[in-house]
């Protein structure tokens, strides 16, 4: 059930009716009620996977919690039962071709079957919330004693199959405590979901029409085409989740929660580490909170801190995807802010360099670290490293063609681009939710016409493949 779709329109309208009529003791199964359906109505084949990962997770936790003197073991059954669930659905065929790739160039040819698996609609995010509930209670934090609690904290339904992924330090407490009904929750949760699925129909889709083209046939366009494409997947895929996360944003405050942000205007960072720390908040610091630390961290001197850095990256660069694509992008990715740490224990003029004060220095090192990005967006976008080495020759080599960019997509970027520098000085939410209320509906009604005219689509998201 995709949130740009009728279905979901209607189901939200259903589910909020039931949540709120319900008395406070029986919210929570309605919430587990309706979240199971929205998992069932969208990947009914998977559904019993996500139930029986649930009372896993949650019977270990609790044994953890009992017996500590074998806390140790049921961690590590816990954690190993996710990841190999996560690790069969999504990386069983990556393994077994890279290995057939590597007998094959040895010299000692095989074939090896493949199965016909379909990725577990959300798997990559509710295992990671399930792993840090069980190792929070590994690290004292007190067990969640209601199946029901946990049940609605892994699936409820607006983050559900694309995040973000919520600490249960975030979630939980706020399902035990009576929700009460706020109406500027609920107008700030509305504008969310229409801002939402404007990022998504109106910008995210159009520009994907175009990288789609491109990237499927880069040799029949221009490099300064092939280059827009880029810079239009940059924005797509910003737009598409982006979208996602204020639609689920919204959706949880319509019922009362607060989901913590997960994008803060990626394109705007001034170096590779800050884009981080704008871009997928939610996985950056559980990949920080639960594998860069434990590593290590930056405790262990300057060797062991790049090796840190580089294997989280890289690990989090494979947990988008089953390819070698992915890897790739999370190894660069991990050398930029290697290379960025590096340069700032060397010199204060890197210090500087890398936070500037002034606007002109700002301007430059926010143009320089987008490309940078653009640069990665080239391996996480091609299905393989061959099609990426074809989109940077392309751009290169490829002065003329006979498609050449599209002035549409190029407005769109436009506007796109300037949205980021807007809204970086403009809380437009506090503007907007501010306006009398026939003024906002009004906005909506204009803003859902314009879409259903010109722009109408149920395309999945982006991350849906996650």
């Amino acid at each position: 059930m995709l949130f740009n779709s009728a279905a979901f329109g209607a189901f939200l309208i259903i589910a909020l009716i039931l949540f709120w009529s319900a008395p406070h003791s029986h919210r929570v199964y309605i919430l587990v009620g309706v979240s199971l359906f929205f998992y069932l109505y969208s990947y009914p084949i998977y559904f019993f996977l996500l139930l029986i990962l649930i009372v896993l997770n949650f019977a270990l936790a609790l044994e953890i919690a009992r017996k500590p003197k074998s806390a140790g073991r049921y961690l590590f059954l816990a954690v190993a039962l996710d990841l190999l669930s996560i690790g069969f659905y999504k990386y069983a065929n990556f393994a077994t071709q890279s290995l057939q790739s590597l007998l094959n160039f040895s010299g000692a040819p095989a074939h090896f079957p493949m199965l016909d698996l379909m990725l577990p609609l959300g798997i990559s995010f509710f295992t990671f919330q399930m792993m840090s509930y069980v190792i929070d209670t590994y690290r004292g934090e007190p067990p969640e004693e209601s199946l029901w609690n946990f049940a609605a904290y892994v699936s409820f339904f607006p983050q559900l199959v694309a995040g973000p992924i919520v600490r249960p330090k975030t979630l939980l407490p706020q399902i035990k405590t009576v929700r009460t009904y706020d109406d500027e929750n609920a107008v700030r949760g509305i504008f969310l979901v229409a801002q939402g699925l404007v990022k998504k129909i109106v910008f995210a889709d159009f520009l994907g029409v175009y990288v789609e083209k491109v990237f499927a046939a880069p040799a029949d366009y221009s490099g300064l085409a092939t280059l827009v494409a880029v810079y239009a997947y940059a924005f797509q895929i910003y737009f598409d989740f982006s979208g996602y996360t204020d639609i689920a944003i919204g959706c949880g405050k319509l019922f009362g929660f607060e989901i913590p942000i997960n994008f803060n205007l990626p394109y705007i960072s001034k170096n590779p580490r800050e884009f981080w720390r704008r871009w997928h908040i939610s996985l950056s610091t559980w990949l920080r909170d639960y594998l860069y630390i434990p590593l290590g961290g930056n405790r262990k001197g300057g060797g062991r801190t790049h090796f840190n850095l580089m294997t989280t990256m890289v690990l989090g660069g494979l947990w988008h995807g089953a390819n070698w694509t992915f890897v790739l992008w999370g190894f660069y990715h991990g050398a930029l802010i290697s290379v960025q740490r590096f340069l700032e224990e060397q010199s204060e003029l890197f210090r500087r360099l890398f936070s500037p004060r002034s606007r002109v220095m700002s301007a430059v090192v926010t143009l320089v670290t987008f490309h940078l990005v653009c640069l990665g967006w080239i391996l996480f976008r091609s299905e393989s490293l061959a099609k990426a080495g074809h989109i940077l020759t392309n751009i290169v080599t490829a002065a003329s063609a006979a498609n050449s960019f599209e002035m549409p997509i190029v407005l769109m970027l436009a506007i796109a681009s300037l949205s980021h520098i807007v809204r970086s000085t403009w809380k437009m939410e506090e503007w907007y939710v501010r306006l009398p209320a026939p003024i906002q509906a009004f906005g909506y009604s204009c803003a859902t016409i314009f879409i259903f005219l010109f722009f109408t689509t149920e395309q999945r998201f982006i991350y849906f493949q996650f």
